[in-house]
């Protein structure tokens, strides 16, 4: 037997067991990658009661996520593996023998919730498939910790409006613990086969408590390495597409200037002719090369602005107020294209020191970029919010999304094989040097037909310390369960 990362809250230290069945699946999850199933996985959660509280507490802590089937649960678990099982080697990740003393219990504890579970999702059937779900994940959510007592360890509490079938699941829930604690009877109208139920759930705890010395065993020291190999991936790529990114911005400064010194004699020579000449045919084309010289110029200005901006003017800034202007200023394009753009995430001041007028134009252009990349309709979420690294803001759209070529291209001045409408010009490179002027980061995550993601990371060195992982308690015996 295994144990699962603690919650740390304050001086408390909460541990939940985990099957060693469990964490074999959970190796093989962190080596398959994205391309694991969150359906075996589903199935896995089923039948390990802690490890499907852990998932919960954690994505509702991190995301807020309120799951309707433990489907949703392990389809987070499935994409934030890597980054939510990291364990602290100061301890060991196996349990200790006063906790393993208490196994025992903790398996009469996943037998019960396996039994909730079942009794709950039949009784919940007649209001529909997805009401079975959402009983079933209740039912296995339902007792708290070894003592019977909800503690600090829960996530918000559902009200039945929030689960589909809506009271019927409650309801289904409460009468199944009533029946599997022998406190009541099920109606004769309701056919369920609780010996079968018992031997099922007895059979599971057979299976939660067995040994395996599969690579569960090595669960700890594989997820710490995969974490680290994708932290280097990471920063060997933010480090190509920063260098690469300087090397073009030197370059455009050598070329801006070579450039700009015949670009003005053609200019001038061609204002020189126009002020004497009559003929109108003359005189247009005259007029032509005048102001395809002064374009010209004008991209060479937008080259070596990427190439050497002006150092950012820091003064403390209100960024919900920042993006607040944004979107006034922009609404009428958007509106003009039938495009819902709004901002979510935090509500109320969120202060940080940046250049206001470098951060709006940023914005601004990634904005634009996925006006450009949209066409018609569609909708842009602007998100931001506090995270351990500073404060984040994520420009959201479903337009049609890129190719992994063109995601590693995205930053790149006038890139010739971008998709018409995905950040043609230098919009999105002037927003990243900007963005890295500031000291902060862009990340793109983008597939074809799924739309993209842009994410701001700005350091916020006013930030206050992060707050502790969960609510302090009285209590530091772990919880085991909880009620929902």
């Amino acid at each position: 037997m295994h144990r699962l990362p603690p919650f740390l809250s304050g001086a408390n230290r909460w541990v939940l067991p985990l099957a060693d069945c469990s964490a074999d699946a959970l190796a093989e999850l962190l080596l398959e990658g994205s391309s694991a199933s969150s359906d075996s996985l589903a199935s896995v959660l089923s039948a390990d009661p802690p490890l499907l509280l852990w998932t919960v507490c954690l994505a509702d802590r991190r995301d807020g996520l309120r799951p309707e089937s433990v489907e949703d649960v392990a389809g987070w678990l499935t994409d934030h593996a890597l980054d939510v099982l990291r364990w602290d080697f100061k301890q060991t990740d196996t349990l200790d023998e006063s906790e393993t003393s208490d196994t025992e219990l903790y398996a009469d504890r996943v037998a019960k919730s396996l039994q909730v579970a079942d009794l709950a999702a039949h009784l919940a059937a007649e209001a529909g498939h997805a009401a079975s779900k959402s009983a079933h994940l209740l039912g296995l959510l339902h007792y708290a910790n070894k003592t019977g007592e909800p503690r600090g360890l829960s996530p918000r509490k559902a009200s039945p409006q929030d689960k589909p079938g809506g009271s019927q699941v409650e309801d289904a829930v409460r009468l199944a613990v009533a029946v599997i604690a022998g406190e009541a009877s099920l109606p004769d109208t309701v056919a369920f086969d609780l010996n079968a139920c018992r031997r099922c759930a007895a059979e599971g705890r057979r299976r939660w408590l067995a040994t395996t010395t599969g690579l569960g065993g090595r669960l700890p020291l594989l997820a710490a390495k995969l974490a680290r190999l994708a932290e280097l991936e990471d920063r060997f790529r933010q480090t190509l597409e920063a260098e690469k990114l300087e090397a073009m911005a030197e370059f455009a400064a050598g070329a801006g200037h070579e450039i700009n010194n015949p670009l003005t004699v053609i200019a001038g020579r061609a204002q020189l002719f126009l002020r004497d000449e009559t003929d109108p045919e003359r005189r247009r084309a005259l007029s032509l090369i005048n102001s395809q010289a002064m374009r010209v110029h004008e991209m060479i200005a937008d080259m070596m602005l990427f190439a050497r901006p002006p150092e950012p003017e820091m003064e403390q800034i209100d960024l919900q107020e920042l993006l607040g202007r944004l979107v006034e200023e922009v609404s009428p394009r958007a509106a003009l294209q039938e495009t819902t753009l709004r901002v979510t995430g935090r509500h109320g001041p969120i202060q940080l020191d940046a250049d206001p007028v470098q951060l709006t134009v940023a914005l601004q252009a990634m904005v634009n970029n996925s006006l450009e990349a949209i066409g018609r309709g569609g909708r842009i979420d602007i998100d931001i919010d506090r995270s351990e690294r500073g404060v984040e803001i994520r420009v959201t759209d479903d337009g049609p999304g890129m190719t992994l070529e063109e995601r590693s291209h995205v930053f790149d001045p006038y890139y010739s094989a971008r998709q018409a409408g995905r950040g043609l010009g230098l919009g999105l490179s002037k927003a990243w040097r900007i963005i890295t002027n500031h000291g902060g980061r862009i990340n793109v995550e983008s597939e074809p037909g799924r739309g993209a993601v842009f994410t701001i990371m700005l350091n916020d060195t006013r930030r206050a310390n992060p707050t502790a992982t969960f609510p302090p308690s009285a209590s530091t015996s772990p919880p085991f369960f909880m009620t929902y």
